[in-house]
């Protein structure tokens, strides 16, 4: 904006502050003001003024030199001190023939100009202007200067790392009809489009990991049906297996954690959600899982657990946790399918175990869906083996008085047998399958993770076959294909609120 743009807007309604002790000359030129088509409020002294002044914004102050408690000059150097008070312009009325050398003082101070107490009306109209001309077009000039300080600061964020759109404050300056607002809508459009292609690309990643994580933890929680069968086989008491494997977890997990990170520090409320953890999973879930593999097959129980995958996402969705769609359906259903196709070549419908065992297996799956939807709330400050250590170490505690009552605890022998090495390998597998789902459920939301009951299925199945010699038709292997395509259709959860872009900056190495 020109200096003459600005002009033309110097007629526009101002609103004006008139400091004179006065009454009879503060109340004239406060007329007058209002009859030229602007506000006009009126101070009896110097502290009055700077009162109004920090309470409301002014365009132009009218300022008498002489005044009590707080003069003229002392105003003007208050008002050049304070950064949301220096730029109003400050007009001198004075009287020329005695008070010129005050009025050269008040200019030398900061003053705008003067205006003699016997003033014309015309003298009065070219001053108001004229000031009005110049402090807009300082604003102007000032709007302009900020504005280019936030793109400056916003080309900082991006450049300093991860960042969100939000974050940039752009949009007013966008809102500009000058080439400064052009220049921001450009700059807008390049940091947004930053941000969807790191987004996309850590949907990627998220869904890679995801998937390998997946498989990994399937994997080994496939384990325990086949561990629960060989204890049983051996008369293992399962309160006194789950106790013990349990206290391996946890004595791991929490040696991993403090050698890493120092003595975990769970509050008040990380207890109570730890505490109900513990009694669904470390309790529940893996007896009945030591129960009933001693009465059901291995590779049976993997394949009732398939139907986790739909429990959690009916749950999620039911919950509002993560939002339903047909693409996760279908997804989750191919996985399904692919069981499916396992249970077919397999041939193992249930026929070598109870109708009543069979129909208790369904409860596993359950309680691995309430699981894997408390692993979405866990503390966001301990660590997955901290959280996976004071989980077991809860969850042997409260097995303790049960297993002593039934007189199933046993002291490990020296050398350690079979039993003993059951014990160790279901602990140490616990420990590492729940700290990989913990942090798969941060990483990808509890739907995605619930496939882990697809790869927990074909891995159990395998287990089965590996150390109980049961049997596996090959076109089992083949769906496997079917459940990697359900891990990419039903995705890992979309990023938040809580995503930052990282702008990788390319610089030129010379």
């Amino acid at each position: 904006m020109t200096i003459r743009e600005a002009e033309s807007e110097g007629a526009a309604a101002a609103k004006t502050l008139i400091v004179d002790d006065s009454r009879v000359s503060g109340r004239k030129l406060q007329k007058a003001v209002q009859a030229l088509g602007h506000e006009a409020e009126t101070a009896s002294d110097g502290l009055e003024a700077m009162q109004k002044l920090r309470a409301r914004s002014y365009d132009i102050v009218f300022l008498d030199i002489v005044m009590p408690s707080m003069d003229g000059y002392q105003v003007l150097k208050a008002m050049k001190a304070d950064e949301a008070l220096r730029d109003i312009p400050v007009i001198v009325v004075s009287s020329l023939e005695d008070e010129i050398g005050s009025v050269a003082r008040a200019i030398e101070l900061g003053a705008e100009d003067f205006l003699p107490k016997d003033y014309e009306v015309v003298i009065l109209k070219a001053r108001v202007n004229a000031s009005l001309s110049r402090k807009r077009f300082r604003d102007r000039e000032l709007d302009y200067f900020r504005d280019i300080d936030q793109l400056t600061r916003a080309a900082q964020v991006i450049e300093g790392g991860a960042f969100r759109p939000a974050e940039l404050s752009v949009d007013s300056v966008a809102k500009r009809s000058d080439p400064l607002g052009r220049l921001a809508v450009v700059f807008r459009g390049l940091a947004e489009e930053i941000y969807a292609r790191e987004k996309r690309l850590d949907q990627t990643i998220r869904t890679l990991r995801g998937t390998l994580l997946v498989l990994a933890a399937g994997s080994i929680f496939g384990l325990a049906p086949a561990l629960g069968r060989m204890a049983s086989e051996i008369s293992v008491p399962p309160l006194g297996l789950v106790f013990w494997s349990n206290l391996v977890a946890a004595i791991l997990c929490l040696l991993v954690s403090i050698t890493r990170n120092g003595l975990p520090r769970p509050g008040l409320r990380d207890l109570g959600f730890i505490a109900i953890w513990a009694v669904v999973l470390g309790c529940l879930y893996q007896l009945l899982t030591v129960v009933i593999a001693g009465h059901v097959e291995a590779s049976t129980i993997a394949l009732i657990g398939s139907t986790r995958g739909f429990m959690v996402f009916l749950l999620a969705a039911f919950l509002a946790l993560e939002p339903p769609s047909i693409r996760r359906f279908v997804g989750l259903g191919i996985g399904f399918a692919a069981i499916a196709i396992v249970l077919l070549a397999n041939g193992t419908g249930g026929s070598d175990g109870d109708r009543l065992w069979l129909l208790s297996a369904l409860i596993l799956p359950l309680l691995l869906s309430v699981h894997t939807l408390l692993m979405a709330k866990r503390p966001a400050h301990l660590d997955a083996s901290a959280t996976v250590g004071i989980m077991m170490l809860f969850s042997a505690l409260a097995l303790l008085p049960l297993a002593s009552a039934r007189g199933s605890i046993f002291l490990p022998p020296f050398p350690p047998g079979e039993r003993e090495a059951i014990i160790l390998v279901l602990g140490v597998s616990s420990a590492a399958a729940l700290v990989i789902a913990l942090n798969l459920v941060s990483l990808a939301g509890p739907v995605f993770a619930s496939q882990m009951a697809y790869s927990q299925t074909l891995a159990g199945i395998a287990w089965g076959m590996l150390l109980l010699g049961e049997s596996l038709s090959p076109l089992a292997w083949a769906a496997l294909a079917m459940v990697i395509l359900g891990f990419w259709l039903v995705e890992p959860k979309k990023a938040g609120e809580e995503f930052r872009a990282k702008f990788r900056m390319q610089r030129e190495t010379p």
